[in-house]
């Protein structure tokens, strides 16, 4: 009985030892996941959807692109952006059409396969055809599916509105089996070669040079109708793709597991494109390697970044973000990497990013906007006295490079010889403009007080607020008011759409890069509630860029493009401020770490070193046995006492039976 009594006792100390040692171990993945070739990354957000017709933000693409691949994809370390086939047999055969049209025929190779799936017989996965892109473009005229680039292709395919338009009606009618038949019938501008089930023909109204890139987007991927009937609304988070991984977990709010896709299409890292500083950063390597390069992504959705964070310094994450939470931090006084960061195997990375930030003027307002010279020389004088090279040090801690004009480096009609003439900070030429605008020392002499501008923004933050108390600032300097007109998120969009606003501060990130994509922006008919916030209006910028845009890069697509920058720099509806630059951290054993602004399926590149992982993992997180002897102890000084007090009653209790017999 002894024996029992203290052998329970034992039992009681050793378990409560073992929950002390299990909860020293912080390691926030299954057991031996982080000795495994895994790439470990965070996203921020849980997608709202996986649905490649719809899923639109960068989180949602970090996993879309690599389960849903393309005609093309972009190389991942050329620069100059360039864009390769990916599914594409071969390139695209473009020839013009009677009226000005023009028609591209899509070869796609013809030993695709979708991923296995319950939603095909057997469970295995099919041959795919370009039938299967067809359907896709037909989910983008779907307006149930509410695609966020239909807008791109409604005015130039063939047929696109009217096919659409069924499907609208269909939607307002609650008529879902007229909205399903559709899907029988053709769109005219988008069909599949009678004679070759794998190439696909698109005919257009217009030529459209900026197509390619659209055919290097995860909307135009193949997909499978079977899973998209099969799984209904849940196909938003059960994706069927074809490409290097597939999805084989996803825990909502928690974590998303993507493993190899067996099925995937023979695909290597490229053997060209780096540089001598990519050369030196072993970009290529991995050149003629088959990919991807590791056998599984886990993607944990972690919204707060001092939770990443600390993910990142414990070694739980290969990669890490730099912001405002962790510059100090990071960056040394010098603007380099800090020394604790170095001695940790941290490199840091500053990648231009393919975006522009600006401030805009609303064109149709009575004081700011219009085109005369005095209503020039009033958004000139204004733009003169804002500062870019203190914003970019102040607000983005110098991650950004000043911007002249829309178009970013990298991208095609970028000069970097050409320095706008009213983006240099000159308070007195501001001052002598502004005169001649009718407005000397910045007062209105209409009303004898000093001129007014509304500046509206949706400043919620330390950060947003200072930035607007620095823009207001720098434009005082020159005797004009600037009154800060901060409202919700919604409300400032509201004005917007309204054209309730006089001066704004705005940003672009391209959806693809070509110089289209940016001087769109100004282009007349693209007013509110379309891209151009400036609601800029010019007879002669509009004409160029219609012959601008269906041009192939070039000379002569050049000189076009200096002439609209000429005339817009001159009615300054805008003031550029600069091109975004962000800070990435990696450790040194995840090779292959270029960036690229536009490509989002960068992970099939990557390569771990694992096993320097874990042993590293290892070191930075070695249990803390003091809590474990602490219990131990505290539990062994009870069990004696303990032990004597049972035994004790245990004892008067077999007295007490046999004195009772």
């Amino acid at each position: 009985m002894k024996m029992k009594t203290s052998g329970r006792l034992l039992t009681l100390t050793l378990g409560l030892a073992a929950l002390a040692v299990v909860g020293c171990n912080n390691n926030p993945y299954p057991s031996g996941e982080s000795n495994e070739n895994v790439l470990f990354r965070t996203l921020t957000e849980d997608p709202k959807s996986l649905d490649p017709s719809f899923s639109y933000t960068v989180d949602e693409a970090y996993v879309c692109d690599v389960i849903y691949p393309s005609f093309y994809k972009y190389h991942p370390i050329k620069r100059p952006f360039s864009i390769m086939r990916n599914l594409g047999a071969s390139d695209p055969v473009r020839t013009p059409l009677p009226g000005g049209g023009e028609e591209w025929r899509f070869t796609f190779k013809n030993d695709l396969r979708f991923q296995d799936d319950p939603c095909f017989p057997g469970g295995k996965g099919r041959a795919i055809s370009a039938k299967d892109v067809e359907y896709s473009f037909k989910r983008m005229c779907d307006a149930k599916n509410n695609c966020p680039v239909a807008s791109f292709f409604e005015d130039k395919v063939v047929g696109w509105k009217e096919y659409a338009k069924v499907f609208t009606d269909a939607m307002e009618a609650k008529d879902e089996a007229a909205r399903a038949k559709n899907y029988d019938a053709s769109l005219p501008g988008v069909t599949v070669d009678p004679a070759d089930p794998y190439t696909l023909v698109i005919k257009l109204n217009q030529p459209y040079p900026q197509l390619k890139f659209l055919m290097a987007m995860h909307f135009t991927t193949p997909q499978a109708r079977e899973a998209v009937e099969k799984y209904g609304d849940e196909y938003a988070r059960h994706p069927v793709g074809s490409g290097p991984y597939l999805m084989t977990k996803y825990v909502p709010k928690q974590r998303i597991e993507l493993s190899v896709n067996p099925n995937r299409h023979k695909d290597f890292y490229p053997t060209d494109g780096a540089d001598a500083e990519g050369i030196k950063n072993g970009w290529l390597e991995d050149a003629g390697k088959q990919l991807p390069l590791a056998d599984k992504v886990v993607f944990s959705i972690v919204k707060e970044s001092t939770s990443s964070w600390n993910l990142f310094l414990q070694g739980y994450l290969d990669t890490a973000s730099v912001n405002n939470n962790n510059y100090q931090q990071v960056v040394a006084n010098s603007g380099g990497l800090s020394d604790s960061m170095k001695a940790r195997g941290i490199s840091l990375r500053r990648d231009p990013q393919v975006n522009v930030y600006y401030c805009a003027f609303n064109m149709e307002d009575p004081t700011f906007g219009g085109y005369t010279p005095e209503k020039r020389k009033l958004r000139q004088a204004i733009s003169l006295a804002v500062d870019a090279d203190e914003y970019i040090q102040l607000i983005v801690q110098g991650n950004g490079a000043k911007a002249d004009w829309l178009v970013p480096p990298g991208v095609f009609g970028n000069d970097p010889k050409f320095k706008n003439p009213y983006r240099e900070t000159n308070i007195e030429k501001a001052k002598q403009l502004l005169k001649e605008a009718g407005y000397p020392d910045g007062n209105d002499p209409k009303t004898g007080k000093k001129l007014v501008m509304g500046y509206d923004n949706s400043a919620t933050t330390a950060a947003t607020m200072q930035q607007v108390a620095l823009l207001q600032r720098q434009i005082e300097r020159i005797g004009i008011k600037v009154e800060s007109r901060s409202t919700t998120y919604n409300q400032f969009q509201e004005r917007l759409l309204k054209g309730q606003h006089q001066f704004i501060f705005y940003g672009w990130f391209a959806d693809y890069p070509d110089p289209e994509n940016f001087v769109f922006l100004l282009y007349g008919p693209n007013k509110k509630p379309g891209p151009n916030s400036a609601s800029y209006k010019n007879p002669e910028y509009d004409k160029l860029f219609e012959q601008m845009r269906v041009m192939d890069d070039g000379p002569a697509r050049q000189a076009i493009i200096d002439k609209m920058r000429t005339i817009a720099v001159e009615d300054c509806p805008w003031i550029p401020i600069y091109h975004s630059l962000t800070m990435g951290l990696s450790y040194d054993w995840l090779k292959n770490t270029m960036s690229h602004p536009i490509a989002n399926d960068m992970a099939q590149y990557r390569r771990v070193d694992f096993k320097e992982r874990a042993k590293r993992q290892a070191e930075w997180n070695n249990p803390i046995w003091w809590p474990v002897a602490l219990v131990v102890g505290l539990v062994g000084l009870g069990v004696v006492p303990a032990a004597k007090v049972v035994q004790q009653r245990i004892n008067r209790k077999l007295r007490q039976g046999s004195g009772g017999s």
